[in-house]
């Protein structure tokens, strides 16, 4: 694994890395070089459980969705290549791809659908918290699947295209589990444009385009490899030296390093990525009163950790999830609140409690979290708030069984990346009768947010809708218990050897399917 310890130097990892690449390629023609992908390490790898980018990457290499969320956050065919709705809006019906096998060479149909969505409500996938878990699935023939909701849900399609809607074969209930022998790699089988050769977990992921994909003329590179890089510097270095040709993921912080840079391309968008800083609300918890949470927010300046953390190019957040580039659904009258940490102050003095002292955890994840971190600990110092900085391990702070991790911290840092809509992030991560509660790592339970997301979920029509994300907005900025310091643009980079790459908001949904690679 490329985890650097206080006491190596990068130069040090990344001579290693070249070596490593350089004993699997050998010294051939740079056409025979594999497209290779710089990336955290990911942890967890069933399809049905995966949340980050990493995770994304391997599963989308392997398996295929049913309905692709493009991005431009529209839904296009894939597995199924048209759909239908009823009036009501309670029926969907799908036509499926003929003629798709799976890497073992078993076909493709309508029972492959309904084992993967019916899975989903097995194991309590996240994909749940936009689908819910009250709609039924049914096979009508080989080719035709029905989903039928009890209730008009405007985001359906959304959730039949989550991140975890990835379809496996029928009755796969241990997909991607690491087997032995010649077996070893027997559960890791979809439609997808690769099939897995090697998994060195920690180190890289080897893959090999799949002959007999059912997308023709794709993929378009014959062998790629995704290479685990924990330290972000370390990432742009193996980048510069030509031993990787893309990173999915560039730390703000780095991008000054790859502008200008001979022979690689800097990709940036706008998104609705961005840090939560929470605190527990729970009874007994620091954030339980809500006085400590305002103070919390009035204490941090977040024109200063913008310009700090992303050097100005992302937009300055307030305290709810709903970003700027959802623009049919912002309401740009809600002022950002202002850093007064003399009100601060005031609040916890009139609260009784004076100071605040605890502890601050952090992963290192989107590699800014140290810096923004030390900034917090300064402004909020100013603000009657005295913390201690915990960095724990990216793969530990989000190991639920590790006792410093995410859910449990009492205030802590975590790292959510874009969605193609605000009610996912809403619905994932700041209600209590979610079906993935454990994303509510707030455990934020107001029951009037929780009506009004119910009631925007059912709701269409977009200004309707955009009201009630507004009434949702007053609520986080009056009573919440997160603050979003800024919504971060997404930076990737690539070679000048790859060709048709299109980067979505979420990196780890990026299609690989149209690369080529040249020059």
């Amino acid at each position: 694994m490329f985890v650097l310890s206080r006491g190596v130097s990068r130069l040090v990892v990344l001579a290693a890395l070249v070596a490593l690449l350089t004993a699997a390629v050998g010294v051939s023609a740079q056409d025979a070089v594999p497209f290779r992908v710089g990336m955290t390490t990911p942890t967890v790898l069933d399809p049905a459980l995966h949340t980050n980018d990493p995770e994304t990457l391997l599963n989308r290499a392997i398996y295929d969705y049913l309905v692709e969320v493009l991005p431009d956050a529209t839904i296009g065919a894939n597995l199924a290549d048209s759909w239908t709705i009823s009036e009501d809006g309670l029926t969907y019906t799908f036509t499926l791809r003929q003629g798709v096998t799976f890497h073992d060479g078993s076909t493709f149909d309508s029972a492959d659908v309904v084992w993967t969505y019916n899975r989903l409500k097995e194991v309590g996938s996240p994909a749940l918290n936009l689908m819910g878990s009250d709609f039924t699935v049914e096979a009508v023939d080989p080719a035709t699947v029905v989903f039928t909701i009890p209730s008009v849900n405007a985001d359906f399609l959304y959730g039949v295209g989550a991140l975890q809607a990835l379809i496996l074969p029928e009755g796969q209930n241990t997909p991607n589990e690491l087997g032995e022998g010649d077996a070893a790699l027997a559960n890791f089988n979809g439609t997808g444009p690769f099939r897995l050769v090697s998994f060195e977990p920690g180190a890289r992921a080897v893959f090999a385009a799949n002959p007999d994909y059912w997308l023709e003329g794709a993929p378009g590179v014959v062998d790629m490899e995704h290479i685990y890089i924990d330290d972000p510097v370390a990432q742009v270095d193996a980048l510069l030296s030509g031993a990787l040709d893309f990173i999915i993921k560039v730390s703000v912080d780095q991008v000054n390093r790859l502008e200008g840079a001979d022979g690689i391309t800097v990709l940036e968008q706008a998104t609705s990525q961005h840090p939560v800083i929470r605190l527990r609300t729970d009874a007994g918890s620091l954030g339980e009163n809500v006085a400590v949470r305002q103070a919390f927010k009035y204490a941090t300046d977040r024109l200063l950790i913008n310009d700090l953390i992303t050097q100005g190019r992302g937009v300055v957040g307030n305290n709810d999830p709903i970003a700027p580039v959802f623009a049919a659904f912002f309401d740009n009258t809600i002022e950002n609140q202002l850093y007064d940490p003399a009100e601060a102050c005031r609040l916890l003095e009139e609260a009784g409690i004076g100071r605040v002292s605890t502890t601050f955890y952090y992963p290192l994840d989107f590699g800014y979290e140290p810096l923004l971190a030390q900034t917090l600990q300064q402004t909020w110092a100013a603000g009657c708030i005295d913390v201690e900085l915990q960095e724990v391990p990216v793969g530990l702070y989000y190991d639920v069984s590790n006792p410093e991790n995410y859910f449990d911290v009492q205030l802590g840092i975590t790292g959510w990346g874009a969605r193609p809509s605000p009610q996912l992030l809403l619905q994932e991560a700041y209600i209590e009768s979610g079906i993935a509660t454990y994303y509510n790592e707030s455990r934020f339970a107001d029951p009037e947010l929780e009506a009004l997301v119910a009631e925007a979920r059912a709701t269409s029509d977009v200004e309707a809708r955009k009201a009630i994300y507004s009434q949702v907005s007053q609520i986080f900025l009056e009573r919440g218990p997160i603050i979003i310091p800024f919504f971060a643009p997404l930076v990737g980079a690539h070679s000048e050897r790859v060709n048709g790459l299109v980067m979505a908001p979420f990196p780890g949904r990026t299609d690989f399917r149209s690369v080529t690679l040249g020059g």
